[in-house]
C-alpha cells in the first residue's frame, strides 16, 4: 500500500497537487431539543469531490418540561455530549465552487446528563452513533471556504437510543 501511494504522488504529480488538508471549526443551534452544538478538527481532501474529516464535538441539549395534559407532564433530562467524529464528505461539483455536499460517519463518546432538583444523581454514559447529513460549501478565496450543514446523529446512549440533529456554519482553512 505504501508503494502505491509513492506511485501515484510520483507518477502522477496532478494527484499530489491536488491533495490538501484542512482545519475547520463550525457552530450552531440544534433541532428539536432545545441546544447548540460545537464542532472543531482536521480534514485531508484527497481528490476534489471526496473529504476524510476527524474532529471533537460537543453538543448540549437543555432540560424541558412540558405540559401532557391536565394534571401531567413529562421532563426532558438533556445534557452534554462530546464525542470524536469521523466523516466522510462528498462534493459532487468539487470544492472550487459554491455547491451542496453530503456526509455520513460515526462517533463515539460520553454523555453527561444534567444534574437538577428532578435529576439530582450524575450520571455518565458512553455513546455510539451514526451520522449522515448535507451541507453546502462556499469557496472565500483560494484557502478560506465558509460551509454550513445540517446533521442526524441516531445511536446509543447507556442503553436507549440517542438522536441529535445539530445545524452547524463553520470556516476551514486549507494548507
Amino acid at each position: 500500500m505504501p508503494g502505491l501511494l509513492v506511485f501515484l504522488l510520483v507518477g502522477y504529480p496532478s494527484a499530489a497537487h491536488a491533495q490538501s488538508f484542512a482545519v475547520h471549526a463550525s457552530a450552531g443551534p440544534t433541532l428539536i431539543d432545545s441546544g447548540y452544538s460545537l464542532a472543531a478538527g482536521v480534514g485531508f481532501f484527497p481528490d476534489s469531490p471526496l473529504a476524510i474529516l476527524v474532529g471533537v464535538e460537543r453538543t448540549h441539549l437543555s432540560t424541558e418540561t412540558s405540559a401532557e395534559g391536565r394534571d401531567s407532564f413529562s421532563t426532558f433530562r438533556g445534557g452534554t455530549l462530546t464525542l470524536a467524529a469521523a466523516e466522510l464528505r462528498v462534493a459532487p461539483f468539487g470544492r472550487d465552487r459554491v455547491g451542496p455536499y453530503g456526509l455520513v460517519g460515526f462517533a463515539a463518546g460520553r454523555s453527561r446528563p444534567n444534574v437538577n432538583a428532578q435529576f439530582p444523581e450524575s450520571v455518565t454514559n458512553d455513546v455510539r452513533a451514526a451520522l449522515f447529513g448535507g451541507g453546502l460549501y462556499v469557496p472565500l478565496g483560494a484557502r478560506a471556504s465558509l460551509f454550513a450543514d445540517g446533521r442526524l446523529m441516531i445511536g446509543s446512549e447507556g442503553g436507549e437510543l440517542l438522536a441529535v440533529a445539530p445545524i452547524r456554519i463553520g470556516l476551514a482553512w486549507r494548507f
